[in-house]
């Protein structure tokens, strides 16, 4: 799935250590994302009363959003990266500057546009806003999406980021946003239709045999951005 991972027009990662035993305690809502014909599972989502967790099948990689920051757990080499929403706004200020500043560039923007629109609808039982992805001003995918399982903080904090963003932020910068990017920024993604065709829709998920961790491991290291 081609939107799976983060783009370099919007990386983000962080995990905010030490999180109360009692918010670790809690059993966390889990939300799978599964294909159209539910044959295979692409990810899943486990989200506490404070926290979202994000895995993508088949990734080593795991992404864990908190009110403070995101971090970006691999569990294959034992690493994490981690920015926080502070940070974040300067990498995106920045990013904006560079295409200013590159006037001369004729392949500055390009033909793929995201947009969240005010429609909104109950798709399989979740309150959800239509996001839609245009090329070439022509409508190519649109993609339900839902804050409603998502913690209250973590809410605020999609607002905000958000609000940052220019509404052509992704044909300036080329960019086309991951799940993870998609989570963060727009919602949790209830249902993907591309030309027409359904791709995938989210279903509830069933109670692991444990809880999942929503720290960082001991003994990861912390990688440079």
């Amino acid at each position: 799935m081609r939107r799976n991972n983060f783009t370099l027009s919007l990386c983000v990662a962080i995990l905010t250590l030490g999180l109360p035993a009692t918010a670790l305690a809690q059993q966390p809502k889990i939300i799978e994302i599964v294909k159209q014909d539910g044959s295979s599972k692409i990810a899943t989502l486990f989200i506490n009363d404070e926290n979202l967790l994000f895995e993508a099948i088949g990734s080593p990689e795991v992404c864990v959003f908190t009110a403070e920051a995101i971090f970006m757990i691999n569990n294959k080499n034992k690493s994490y990266r981690e920015y926080k929403y502070d940070e974040l706004q300067t990498l995106i200020n920045r990013k904006l500057g560079e295409i200013t500043d590159d006037r001369n560039s004729p392949t500055v923007e390009s033909s793929v546009e995201f947009r969240l629109t005010e429609e909104t609808s109950t798709v399989l039982g979740f309150k959800s806003r239509k996001l839609i992805e245009m090329s070439n001003s022509k409508l190519k995918a649109e993609i339900w999406v839902s804050n409603d399982p998502i913690p209250a903080k973590l809410r605020a904090v999609s607002e905000r980021l958000r609000s940052m963003l220019p509404e052509d932020y992704w044909r300036k910068t080329r960019g086309i946003p991951g799940m993870p990017e998609i989570i963060i920024l727009y919602g949790i993604p209830i249902k993907m239709i591309i030309e027409g065709q359904e791709i995938y829709h989210a279903q509830a998920g069933k109670s692991p045999s444990s809880s999942p961790s929503f720290q960082v491991p001991s003994g990861y290291k912390k990688v440079k951005n």
